[in-house]
């Protein structure tokens, strides 16, 4: 079963498939002006122009969605955060619930130093619960954890990039890969915390 925070971040996912459908709607309605352009005004011609809105756009780099593109990374990295940082809460309640000890607090504290999650500051945020190397065997087919760690660092730079004003070129590819991997990487850590705690207090947190 998996926890509240992945149920979460399952809904936040929608805005980037939203984002994805909207790159696709832009490109659509360029290639059909072009072809209206090119039509003239003849009859003939405009058969052209419905089969351009109707048809999907074909691969390759298309500058009038490039900020669409760079939208779609900066809320990918904001969702991931987002349930990094819900899990951790989940966690916490988990752990200390039923001890005398102000959870809310400890669980702002820790976040309030926990910004942009590169792998290291995963750890360490989880670390605060008293769980260790949590990140040690995320991993999946053809995806090593160096791999995992090396692509967390790559993705978060890109968005840091373009946070701060770079006009950087991101691909529809390279949305859906970030998307595919936010996907892949939540539901391996969510089994790895899961797992974590159940040790620790014997009872399965979720």
């Amino acid at each position: 079963m998996p926890s509240q925070a992945f149920g979460n971040l399952s809904e936040r996912m929608k805005d980037i498939e939203q984002l994805i459908q909207a790159h696709s709607a832009l490109t659509q309605f360029r290639t059909a002006r072009n072809a209206a352009q090119r039509a003239g005004g003849s009859l003939a011609s405009i058969s052209t122009v419905v089969a351009r809105l109707v048809k999907a756009p074909g691969r390759g780099r298309r500058a009038e969605v490039g900020a669409v593109n760079r939208a779609a990374i900066v809320l990918l990295c904001a969702h991931l955060q987002g349930y990094v940082e819900d899990l951790h809460a989940e966690a916490a309640k988990a752990l200390f619930g039923n001890m005398r000890i102000d959870v809310d607090s400890l669980v702002q504290h820790a976040q309030d130093h926990f910004s942009n999650p590169h792998a290291d500051r995963i750890e360490q945020l989880f670390w605060s619960l008293g769980v260790q190397r949590v990140l040690e065997d995320i991993s999946w087919q053809r995806t090593s954890n160096r791999t995992v760690r090396g692509r967390l660092t790559g993705y978060i730079r890109l968005r840091n990039r373009i946070a701060h004003g770079s006009q950087e070129s991101v691909s529809l590819a390279q949305v859906r890969q970030f998307k595919q991997f936010v996907e892949l990487f939540a539901q391996r850590f969510d089994a790895r915390v899961h797992d974590e705690i159940g040790n620790i207090t014997g009872t399965a947190p979720w």
